[in-house]
């Protein structure tokens, strides 16, 4: 039976801390103590998951800052979720610069702390398993989003029909290859996955790397050389970015996915080979086909399944757990926190590089950190664009305590204006009562019309 998270309720409010059980319901192991001293007790003698910490304690010279600093020194991992009355701005600047990363006014919900306590707990849970992951296996999929969910029932779906060739589509930096090295290893673990670019395929040297050669096909060319069909022995070839295979080499791929033989350069005999293939593209391959770039016959060869691989803005809220894995996987030595307020930040960008360009903002932020705390500034100043939206008297603490809810509400906004007008910029303009000049300049600094433009066409 798996272990209750086990949460500690420190406050000198006694009818709060009668609240806490109620609030957070059973699925937690809770103990509630009133006074710093009990509290230090407990946090010596147990490994909590969660700590809800009050600020000030009547009585007591001591504040819960100290009781935070103890935390942290003994390294216990607990995160602490500090919910205070706490108004003082001096107050309020010194919790920040201790390193609290979350925080609560006394007077908030119950669904606020209940979703508090469930992000904290969820992240934890990411960061143990970003330390045993397998590049190779399903894990790697970070998100419990609704595109995930089918994506994850797609791939099973996939490797359970035994269908020989995929094909993925996708945005570049969606994480393409992290597919289909999930659905190799869910089908077999131990069979070879190879992955092939398409893309670097000419008539020279490197279709060689693909169809294999015999001695003496070419200058250069020693010995034989094996296909990567050959190579992979009933595993998976994976041929990223396959829109952009020059014809001529679509031809002989076609050939070899059709009949499941490989005829190597430089020779005329053809080999039977034992392969699945996973193809990938973020190019519409029916436009391809349209402009005579890409072959029709090879569209139906590899797209037996055709899986979709949402881009990151469609899955906004599989950030935390996203960053929270690329903290610990970058930066396994360090302890690296976030705030809640650069998480919103960063779920307030349109991210045109996806998945691939979080990580990348997400390892440059952290080589950079002077503490081992992520905060709104940091967000700012390596996506200058999320500030766009403010105006120049608006205070760092202010935009990270409001900007994400307004980056996000203004950009609904504009985003239902311009499906409701079918993509006339004219009439979603009218539609929000503002100047042509004004929508199109709010639009490209919320990132709609770069992200709509962009978007690849689906297959159906």
């Amino acid at each position: 039976m798996e272990r209750k998270p086990k949460i500690l309720a420190l406050d000198d409010d006694r009818n709060w801390l009668h609240q806490v059980p109620l609030i957070l319901g059973s699925q937690y192991d809770i103990v509630t103590k009133a006074s710093i001293d009990s509290g230090i007790t407990e946090i010596e003698e147990s490994l909590f998951d969660v700590i809800l910490l009050d600020i000030n304690f009547e009585n007591d010279p001591r504040s819960g800052l100290d009781v935070f600093r103890l935390i942290k020194a003994k390294d216990t991992g607990a995160d602490v979720i500090v919910i205070s009355g706490e108004t003082n701005p001096q107050k309020l600047i010194q919790i920040m610069n201790a390193g609290i990363t979350s925080f609560l006014p006394k007077m908030c919900t119950p669904a606020e702390i209940r979703d508090a306590v469930s992000n904290a707990i969820s992240a934890k849970k990411m960061k143990l398993r970003a330390h045993d992951i397998n590049s190779k296996s399903m894990s790697q999929l970070i998100g419990r989003s609704e595109k995930m969910r089918i994506l994850r029932e797609e791939i099973n779906i996939a490797v359970n029909s035994g269908i020989k060739d995929i094909l993925l589509v996708g945005e570049t930096g969606t994480g393409k290859e992290v597919v289909a090295r999930s659905i190799a290893y869910c089908a077999d673990p131990n069979k070879r996955f190879t992955p092939v670019h398409c893309g670097a395929i000419n008539d020279g040297l490197s279709e060689s790397e693909l169809f294999g050669h015999v001695k003496g096909a070419f200058t250069g060319a020693d010995k034989d050389r094996p296909s990567v069909f050959e190579v992979v022995g009933g595993g998976y070839v994976f041929l990223d970015e396959i829109g952009e295979m020059p014809l001529m080499q679509q031809t002989k791929l076609l050939r070899v996915l059709q009949e499941r033989q490989v005829q190597r350069v430089g020779s005329s005999d053809v080999k039977d080979v034992s392969f699945r293939s996973i193809s990938a593209t973020n190019v519409n391959l029916k436009e391809a086909i349209a402009k005579k770039t890409f072959r029709e016959d090879l569209f139906y060869r590899v797209n037996k399944m055709i899986i979709q691989v949402p881009a990151l803005r469609d899955r906004l809220e599989d950030i935390p757990d996203l960053v929270h894995f690329f903290l610990s996987d970058c930066f396994p030595s360090r302890n690296i926190e976030i705030t809640e307020e650069a998480i919103d930040l960063l779920k307030a960008y349109h991210w045109p590089g996806n998945v691939r360009q979080l990580k990348s903002t997400i390892e440059a932020i952290g080589s950079r950190l002077k503490d081992d705390v992520i905060r709104e500034g940091d967000i700012c100043r390596a996506l200058p664009e999320v500030t766009k939206v403010f105006g120049a008297k608006t205070t760092r603490i202010l935009v990270g305590h409001y900007g994400a809810s307004i980056i996000s509400k203004e950009r609904d906004r504009f985003e239902k204006a311009i499906l409701k007008a079918k993509g006339n910029k004219k009439l979603a303009a009218e539609d929000l009562g503002v100047s042509r000049a004004t929508f199109y300049r709010r639009a490209s600094e919320l990132g709609l019309i770069q992200a709509r433009e962009a978007e690849p066409a689906k297959y159906s």
